[in-house]
């Protein structure tokens, strides 16, 4: 009589099965972690470009009305820009303010006006001791400023009047942003007082790159 073969199963073992699953759990927190980081980082480049989107765009409304173009910065994400009329002449419609965070005001714990205290000044050098960082070439703290019909950035003590003063004070301007709790957020916008031109920066981790 012929014995019957028996013949060995296939399949897997548990240990082996154990290792798919540990193998899949890490890759799933991988992508989770790169996934987390690559949508702060759009924000944080959004944001960047937004701040440098709506200054240039405050240069060239001032260039083209004949008109001042006030730049105020509110914390913690906001933009107002604010035509300066002559006096008497009648005024035209307010420009709505922009905010960070694809236009959420007061948001605390997306991008921010911030400054991360251990990173170096940005290669224009116009200082960093604040995230709103407005001063003249020549020294001098936090001005009000304004674009003015040549396209210069230039300052005063205070927002009010602008279009009667400080035309003759270029400002140079740093503003930092980025996520207070995340240091690769690190961001950037400069403006040179006497041209008006702006550039954007993003922080590699070693460096500010334009």
């Amino acid at each position: 009589m012929m014995k019957r073969r028996i013949e060995p199963q296939s399949g897997f073992s548990l240990i082996e099965l154990t290792f798919v699953v540990l193998i899949s759990f890490v890759l799933m927190a991988a992508a989770i972690m790169l996934t987390t980081g690559t949508q702060k980082a759009y924000k944080a480049n959004a944001s960047r470009d937004l701040v440098a989107t709506e200054l240039r765009y405050a240069r060239e409304l001032a260039m083209s009305k004949r008109r001042n173009v006030g730049v105020n910065f509110i914390t913690p994400n906001e933009i107002q820009l604010t035509v300066e009329y002559l006096p008497g002449e009648a005024a035209g419609p307010a420009i709505a303010p922009v905010y960070l965070n694809d236009g959420d005001h007061g948001v605390t714990t997306g991008a921010q006006f911030y400054l991360f205290a251990t990173l170096p000044d940005t290669p224009m050098g116009f200082g960093h001791t604040q995230a709103i960082n407005l001063a003249q070439p020549s020294g001098g703290g936090a001005w009000g400023v304004m674009f003015t019909t040549s396209g210069a950035l230039v300052g005063t003590s205070s927002l009010a009047n602008m279009n009667l003063i400080g035309n003759s004070n270029p400002v140079n301007a740093t503003i930092f942003l980025g996520m207070p709790t995340n240091i690769s957020t690190a961001r950037a916008v400069t403006v040179l007082g006497a041209t008006g031109r702006v550039r954007s920066y993003t922080w590699t981790g070693t460096q500010w790159a334009e």
